[in-house]
């Protein structure tokens, strides 16, 4: 449909291509909006929208459940009830974004003049998260022993230093602290990797987080991330998933991976943990994997 551009003038000669450039983020296939927006029929109300996006110049229209906006650009929007949702936006140094649209979408569309999006999708509502309240307080659990917590299981294995070496000496502790940033008792791996037992595929793990010193190890689908700081992470892709951080200063906070999740581990030297919340499946997503490389003018199906 038709765009408006910052002056308000509205035009309907743009056009929407699918393009196998990557520009936006994702993986494989993704969208270039080009002074269009783009509407998107989902055929019932979704919940918890996620959109990656890069936009390379202009402004941008964005529409949820008939609230419309036209902002410079996408983080202007940052924070703000957009339709009844609250829309949280994180940029990466290079310019790539993950917009996720919180609430029930009714009605949705986007538009752009540099604009690439892909990987929209649908997350299930969390069914429960890990926040080691099960556990007797105090206790400790050495390499390669095996627990568990609201009934997922969990191993303590080796930790890897920065920039090299590794141990297999230390111990996860139980504690009461509260320094992950949540209530009651959370967990504080101290130089170990805890890995969280993945039964079915993840479509998102969220961790609550304290990280007061030493490096972290982050270990998704097998793929080990040996970093520094935790802000070293943000806004990229580990095992073929995509890792925020909320907010991305990487001390504390939340750390979120989306995308197939099949295997999942956290550590740091003197990090904290907590709130362990898992999303199974996605209910929707449109990747544009299956979509026709046709430019589409005017109105996009």
């Amino acid at each position: 449909s038709a765009f408006q551009w910052t002056n308000g003038t509205w035009t309907s000669a743009g056009s929407a291509q699918v393009q196998n450039i990557g520009l936006s983020g994702g993986t494989g296939y993704d969208l270039a909006v080009n002074n269009i927006t783009v509407n998107f029929d989902f055929g019932r109300p979704v919940e918890n929208l996620r959109v990656f996006f890069h936009d390379y110049g202009g402004n941008v229209n964005l529409t949820v459940n008939g609230d419309f906006n036209n902002v410079l650009d996408l983080d202007e929007l940052n924070e703000q009830i957009v339709g009844g949702t609250f829309v949280e936006v994180s940029l990466s140094p290079t310019g790539s974004g993950i917009m996720v649209i919180n609430g029930t979408v009714n009605s949705f569309s986007i538009g752009g003049q540099e604009l690439w999006i892909d990987d929209i999708c649908e997350a299930t509502v969390q069914t429960g998260c890990i926040e080691f309240e099960d556990l007797p307080l105090a206790e400790q659990y050495e390499y390669g022993q095996f627990f568990v917590d609201s009934g997922v299981g969990m191993l303590v294995e080796e930790f890897f230093w920065f920039p090299s070496g590794s141990t297999t000496d230390e111990y996860a502790l139980v504690d009461n602290s509260q320094d992950a940033g949540g209530t009651g008792q959370d967990l504080y791996p101290n130089n170990t990797n805890i890995f969280f037992a993945v039964d079915e595929p993840l479509a998102e793990i969220s961790v609550l987080y304290h990280n007061f010193g030493g490096n972290v190890n982050l270990i998704v689908n097998d793929v080990l991330a040996n970093v520094e700081n935790f802000a070293d992470l943000h806004m990229t892709t580990l095992g073929g998933a995509t890792i925020t951080l909320q907010p991305p200063t990487g001390e504390a906070g939340t750390l979120t991976v989306s995308g197939l999740i099949e295997s999942f581990a956290i550590g740091g030297q003197e990090t904290w943990i907590d709130h362990v919340c898992r999303v199974p499946s996605l209910v929707f997503s449109d990747d544009f994997e299956s979509g026709d490389t046709s430019q589409w003018s005017n109105t996009v199906p």
